[in-house]
């Protein structure tokens, strides 16, 4: 594997050795999973950090600059796609457990917010496919950067929630305060018990009663996947590096470049949609008197900010290829979501974002299936390890702000990871190797 051209005197970084071809020297790596001493301990660190990252609501991403990148050193294109397998693999398992873990404050209600869910997830594939069309337009050097300002910006964030004890003050409020809490979700007895409404408003009342009990959310779950496969069909029509259009268009023309006008207008229309069939759906709720708190759609400021918030994880994760869990997670709690909470919507929003990185994967694949197998258990073991246990730890002690920790420490390890890999790309193959790219026309 070919990487990065080479001064046979400097050498390279780990586990390549600087070669010479018939022009010059460039870094052949040594085989992928290749065991040593060293290897063996970096591979046991990967499902440890991958479940804690999850844990989390990062992702798997915050792996990739810390471990592929810095302490395995792998080729740019072997690196997105090990991150690929991890990403999907962490995802789809961490998003099934998610499905049945319970919420802190009404132990019947799944975890996950789909009202939120759907919001982020709208606007997710727009995003993604617009900061991976700028990404492949970056130098790294800029990539790097912007990189560190992201993270190191996350942390005073999350450090004042830590500081202030803002999440474990707010899950303890919740337990202690009766009225909060039992805010509890009335049955249809209760009401019928407690207001006049006739028949028809509490045959309506119950259907929103039993939907939100739901494990799993049909109609919202359609919104999502719906809006995932309407965008990443349109997706699919432009060419890029990796894989050619599906209607044949040639990624150097201006019809290619439009596919992504066709995809806003696309986008746009089908989140109207969804608007408007969310909004009605909250009148009705009004009427009925369902959970009058949780509103998301009636105020349109509201809404927007969701939406924002979805279009800049989709968009970062595109363009830094991580960081997507971490803006999810961040903006959740700005809300006043509890850490459980906005940890496992994120992850389900990871879960969407994974969809993308798999389509891109499976078109640009280029690691053995042998290769691909130990990286998808690998991720398994992660979750398996690491992330469920967390999750029942953090149930049985109500200490679902320890999640904040966690994130602090994965956020510290790639701000110290990109600096280090900003470093030896300098002095190994020179300043202005980072700030090079390939056209891809």
């Amino acid at each position: 594997m070919n990487n990065q051209e080479c001064d046979p005197d400097k050498g390279c970084w780990l586990l390549s050795t600087c070669e010479i071809d018939e022009i010059s020297h460039s870094c052949v790596h040594d085989p992928i999973l290749q065991l040593s001493l060293y290897t063996g301990f970096v591979y046991f660190l990967i499902p440890i950090l991958l479940g804690t990252s999850i844990m989390g609501g990062l992702g798997s991403g915050m792996i990739k600059r810390p471990i592929l990148n810095l302490l395995l050193n792998y080729p740019s294109s072997i690196s997105t796609q090990v991150a690929d397998c991890f990403l999907f693999t962490t995802s789809t398992l961490n998003s099934l457990f998610l499905f049945f873990e319970k919420h802190p404050d009404h132990h019947n209600l799944p975890l996950i917010n789909f009202d939120i869910s759907i919001i982020l997830n709208q606007t997710i594939p727009l995003a993604w496919s617009a900061g991976a069309f700028l990404q492949t337009r970056s130098p790294k050097f800029v990539i790097y950067i912007i990189q560190l300002c992201f993270l190191m910006g996350a942390i005073p964030f999350l450090w004042k929630y830590m500081l202030a004890y803002l999440q474990k003050r707010i899950e303890q409020d919740k337990r202690e305060n009766v009225i909060l809490v039992n805010q509890k979700i009335k049955t249809q007895e209760d009401m019928a018990s407690e207001t006049n409404f006739d028949e028809k408003q509490l045959t309506q009342y119950q259907k929103f009663y039993i939907n939100d009990h739901s494990k799993f959310q049909i109609k919202n779950l359609c919104f999502i996947f719906g809006s995932f496969l309407v965008n990443q069909t349109i997706i699919l029509m432009r060419s890029n590096k990796y894989n050619n259009s599906i209607i044949g268009l040639d990624k150097c023309t201006l019809e290619n470049n439009l596919i992504l006008l066709a995809i806003l207008g696309i986008n746009l229309t089908y989140t109207f949609f969804i608007y408007w069939s969310k909004r009605n759906e909250e009148y009705y709720k009004d009427i009925v008197q369902y959970r009058p708190n949780q509103r998301f759609f009636k105020d349109k400021k509201q809404f927007f900010f969701y939406y924002m918030a979805g279009f800049l994880a989709g968009f970062i994760t595109g363009f830094l290829g991580m960081g997507g869990g971490l803006i999810m997670v961040t903006f959740l709690l700005s809300q006043k979501i509890i850490a459980r909470e906005a940890a496992a919507t994120a992850a389900f929003g990871s879960f969407m974002i994974s969809l993308n990185s798999l389509i891109q994967f499976i078109l640009q694949k280029t690691i053995s299936d042998e290769q691909m197998i130990v990286f998808f258990i690998l991720g398994i073991l992660g979750v398996i390890m690491i992330s469920k246990p967390s999750y029942i730890f953090m149930n049985r002690f109500k200490v679902g702000y320890i999640i904040l920790i966690v994130d602090i420490i994965q956020v510290s390890i790639n701000v110290i990871s990109i600096l280090a890999l900003i470093i030896i790309n300098s002095m190994l193959y020179g300043f202005d190797a980072m700030l090079d790219y390939s056209s891809n026309c």
